[in-house]
């Protein structure tokens, strides 16, 4: 089971239960804790095209599947989305048993091996005495994490089995040093047959520059939603690790200009790394806190103030000041796939709301009347989602729900004062109630998305 606590799977179901229709808990926990059927490639439209880019996926596919001795999975363009493309996941059709000496990994790394990659030297934790390069392993997340690092025998803790694989590095060479690097094991028999991407796209780069991106298909669609134009200034509150962020810059053609903000320099040394990774070089990122992102103005004085701000060169931002502004808020993070362990309480999950809040008072206050704010989160939490866009209609006059040009998944729960059309305007992604038939617009994280715009008017 994903989580200890029951309370917060109760309140999970509960509101799946209210508006989405029956759902067993049995069925929600196996549903988190597998991968999405279908991996999705942002493509870099600054560098190649989506026709070169999956010619070269499937041929580095016909590699890597060659050497399973099973067909490649299937590439293919998405219907509505122009910049992306949808890889199949197969079938495994025998069980993968854990035969091997046991090697156990961090919880991190075994849910990146479930979405398809490679166990990595750092995410190792223990391999057993005895075992040699070339040798078969079998793959165990380390539930709690209280696997000691270089432990040499049979690990007797809570584990999860997550796939066998060949051994490519030493145990020797892998506990000598405090940060090991490199491939340690190639994972030939994995839990999910997710394809191996971030390898391909990393040596199909161009000059360093790749020329895809791995997202989550709900991710994709903020930055459409957004719509940015490459005259615009956009603000991405809590920007972290960049995905979005490069999105939203390779939409506006390295153009115009994007603010990054996240409250770690490590954080913001991530969106860095991800934008110097495609190319681009229209995104500024800074250390800030996001909720202190805006120059406090009286009310009386708003009306006073000049509406076509000066092009800002750090935080905190006058008022007004964005064309567009991404709010991808800090939450619960409920609906993650896969999750093999969250040990997430029921009363942090109900502390998010208060956080979400006043990160959404920043955004509008950093908004152009007549500018969009997309918020969005990956959680099925109704307390964070829909009842963040009650309150903030409530609180902002000047706020109305749009529908963005790009619609899939679900509509949004009514709640409050929501109206019909405004749930229909919201989009819901990854109830395993919508997520049988394999559908890469349903099968997907959980996650929520809301496109807003503000009324053109001095008043907020």
């Amino acid at each position: 089971m994903p989580f200890p606590d029951n309370e917060v799977l109760d309140k999970i179901l509960r509101s799946m239960n209210d508006y989405e229709g029956p759902v067993s808990q049995e069925t929600l926990c196996n549903h988190l804790k597998t991968p999405p059927y279908h991996t999705i490639i942002r493509v870099n439209t600054l560098v190649t095209s989506k026709e070169i880019l999956k010619d070269d996926i499937e041929k580095a596919l016909a590699v890597q599947y060659g050497l399973k001795g099973v067909p490649p999975p299937i590439v293919q363009f998405h219907s509505k989305i122009d910049d992306i493309l949808v890889v199949e996941c197969n079938q495994i059709t025998e069980k993968v048993e854990p035969v091997y000496p046991h090697v156990m990994v961090g919880l991190a790394c075994a849910v990146a091996v479930l979405r398809g990659a490679n166990v990595y030297a750092p995410g190792v934790t223990a391999i057993p005495s005895g075992v040699r390069i070339g040798d078969r392993v079998s793959v165990f997340a380390d539930i709690l994490g209280q696997c000691k690092r270089g432990w040499n025998s049979e690990y007797h803790g809570q584990k999860s089995f997550v796939g066998n694989g060949l051994l490519v590095q030493s145990r020797k060479d892998l506990f000598r040093v405090a940060v090991p690097s490199g491939l340690a094991i190639n994972m030939i028999e994995p839990l999910f047959d997710c394809p191996s991407i971030g390898d391909i796209l990393h040596e199909d780069a161009i000059g360093g520059i790749q020329k895809g991106f791995l997202q989550n298909l709900p991710s994709v669609l903020c930055g459409h939603a957004i719509n940015p134009q490459p005259h615009h200034l956009v603000l991405d509150l809590c920007a972290a690790p960049g995905g979005k962020t490069t999105h939203i810059g390779c939409l506006m053609q390295n153009k115009g200009k994007v603010i990054a903000l996240d409250k770690s320099v490590a954080k913001i040394q991530r969106i860095q790394e991800n934008s110097t990774k495609l190319g681009l070089t229209n995104i500024t990122a800074f250390a800030f806190d996001s909720i202190k992102a805006y120059i406090e103005i009286p009310e009386n004085q708003l009306r006073g103030i000049d509406m076509v701000p000066p092009i800002p060169e750090s935080p905190p931002f006058h008022p007004y000041t964005f064309d567009r502004v991404l709010l991808d808020a800090p939450c619960s993070a409920l609906g993650q796939r896969p999750q093999l362990y969250n040990p997430i309480r029921l009363k942090e999950v109900q502390s998010f709301a208060r956080l979400q809040k006043k990160l959404f008072v920043a955004a509008v206050q950093l908004l152009k009347p007549g500018g969009r704010l997309v918020y969005s989160t990956c959680t099925y939490n109704v307390s964070e989602n829909e009842e963040i866009i009650d309150w903030a209609l409530g609180k902002f006059p000047i706020l109305r729900v749009v529908s963005p040009d790009i619609k899939l998944g679900n509509p949004g729960y009514r709640v409050g004062r929501l109206t019909e059309e405004d749930c229909i305007a919201m989009q819901r992604f990854g109830c395993p109630a919508s997520c049988g038939s394999g559908n890469e617009n349903s099968d997907s994280i959980g996650f929520f998305i809301c496109c807003l715009e503000s009324m053109v008017s001095k008043s907020v």
